[in-house]
């Protein structure tokens, strides 16, 4: 008679223990694909010292079959069943990927390379202004593509939306090719609209654009990024991208812009500035009516700059 109880306890206690062993370490992340070796990957992880829960759901079909895919939080002091509920169950970690607004299609793609918890690659590159910066939620093992098509999709509702508010006497192509450049000129929300009145006034006296930022994009298209102020010799680069040389849009965005771009290309500002300049180190700029103005600007920020040192 005392045998079968002491069995019978053992028992119990075996599988109290084997079931409420738990996590030793402190809270991290547990990365799980479906197929592996769920004991194997948790002896890897140290979590459970012993791992015998683990062991068991590896040679039980009906048990392992249930493991999904994901990224899991293992918690401190949390049971091994605790962790088995939550693989089982796909309750895994929602994670989020910030693009910032003025990236190059190509940068975005490299920015999602880099993200080692994505899967697969990227074919064709997007046409330039195709994605919206913003912030988007993924998982572990999600596929890079699908970033790709949220925010192509979200850049193509925002176009839609905002195409029936145009006033302007520009398309919506010239309108996001405008917005990709007011990104590049500045990131202070006070100055969008400023920036974009002075495009809209020199489209209207068939001016050219004179920025900066398609100068930069036109030499980095053949010659990769350049990591230096542009010169006076840069402004004649042969480039149908160079606003200085060429006039009209460039033939494309040269970024992706966020929507608070898209609104100045919009709604620029009631001015009667033809011109920007940084003033100082910036990010702010003044701006003038005439040239004679824009001289004034540059000798202020030349002095400011002196100044400063």
């Amino acid at each position: 008679m005392f045998k079968p109880v002491v069995i019978f306890l053992f028992c119990i206690s075996f599988i109290y223990l084997t079931l409420y062993e738990s996590s030793e370490l402190e809270d991290h992340s547990f990365f799980f694909t479906k197929g592996d070796n769920i004991y194997d990957s948790m002896k890897k992880d140290k979590s459970f010292i012993n791992s015998t829960f683990f062991f068991i759901i590896e040679k039980v079909n009906t048990l392992k079959r249930r493991l999904q895919t994901g990224e899991y939080k293992i918690l401190y002091d949390e049971s091994a069943l605790s962790v088995f509920c939550k693989i089982a169950s796909g309750n895994n970690v929602t994670r989020k990927i910030t693009i910032p607004e003025g990236l190059t299609t190509q940068m975005i793609i490299e920015i999602l390379n880099n993200n080692e918890l994505l899967t697969g690659e990227i074919g064709e590159v997007p046409e330039e202004a195709s994605l919206m910066p913003d912030t988007y939620f993924y998982k572990f093992h999600d596929t890079r593509k699908s970033i790709l098509d949220k925010m192509k999709s979200q850049m193509l509702t925002t176009i839609q939306q905002m195409q029936t508010k145009n006033n302007t006497s520009l398309s919506m192509k010239d309108i996001i090719i405008l917005a990709s450049i007011i990104e590049k000129e500045t990131g202070l929300d006070e100055e969008r609209r400023i920036v974009s009145s002075v495009f809209h006034n020199r489209i209207k006296r068939k001016r050219r654009l004179q920025s900066c930022p398609t100068v930069i994009y036109a030499i980095s298209n053949r010659y990769g990024k350049i990591n230096r102020p542009l010169t006076k010799k840069d402004l004649f680069f042969k480039s149908a991208f160079n606003t200085y040389r060429v006039g009209g849009m460039p033939p494309t965005p040269i970024c992706c812009p966020g929507k608070k771009a898209i609104e100045a290309a919009l709604n620029p500002a009631k001015t009667n500035f033809m011109y920007f300049v940084l003033s100082g180190d910036g990010p702010n700029h003044a701006f003038s009516e005439d040239f004679k103005g824009q001289i004034k600007n540059k000798i202020n920020r030349k002095k400011a700059r002196i100044k400063r040192k």
